[in-house]
């Protein structure tokens, strides 16, 4: 049985192993989702430390945010990763950038459209980190349902987030468990 990570540290460990994990076993274009809940979580040094992994075990990868705002900030905090740092539009416009595995930051319900530009360009695996597609207002309607059936149909969820009773694991290649 599986623990959950006690803290940040021993959960990054744990996302890289089933990242890596997941490559090594699949070969086919995937949109895998990461989720981590942590109090006052920041997502870019995660993005960057996973960048620097992916990179260190040779899968070329560029990180992209929904607006220039968010990709203008994490270039400004890592700057030696500044060239590899996007904007979902700079992102579609581009002709050269779809090959390579996308670490996407957080994007929200507003951003559904452009994400799936991003998903139908891209030529590569696709890692959402902490994203929300669900827009709570739309989320039990028709609308909602079709929202995540797209995502989910294609989707592999390699390490999710506790739950407020408990917690619901996946950590690629193992089985789902729920931890209480």
């Amino acid at each position: 049985m599986n623990m959950l990570p006690s803290d940040l540290k021993e959960a990054e460990s744990n996302v890289y192993e089933s990242v890596q994990s997941y490559f090594l076993s699949n070969s086919e274009q995937s949109f895998l989702s990461i989720n981590l809940k942590f109090d006052g979580l920041r997502l870019n040094p995660i993005i960057f430390r996973l960048s620097n992994k992916l990179t260190e075990i040779k899968y070329d990868n560029i990180l992209l945010w929904a607006d220039a705002g968010g990709a203008a900030l994490a270039k400004r905090d890592n700057p030696e990763l500044a060239s590899k740092i996007f904007t979902f539009k700079e992102f579609i416009n581009s002709t050269d950038l779809s090959n390579y595995i996308l670490l996407v930051c957080s994007p929200q319900p507003y951003d559904i459209e452009m994400f799936e530009q991003v998903c139908s360009h891209a030529k590569s695996n696709v890692i959402m980190i902490n994203g929300k597609l669900e827009d709570p207002i739309v989320g039990i309607g028709s609308v909602g349902r079709e929202m995540r059936k797209r995502f989910a149909k294609n989707g592999k969820f390699i390490f999710c987030p506790p739950l407020s009773m408990g917690a619901l694991l996946k950590r690629y290649p193992n089985d789902w468990e729920l931890l209480n």
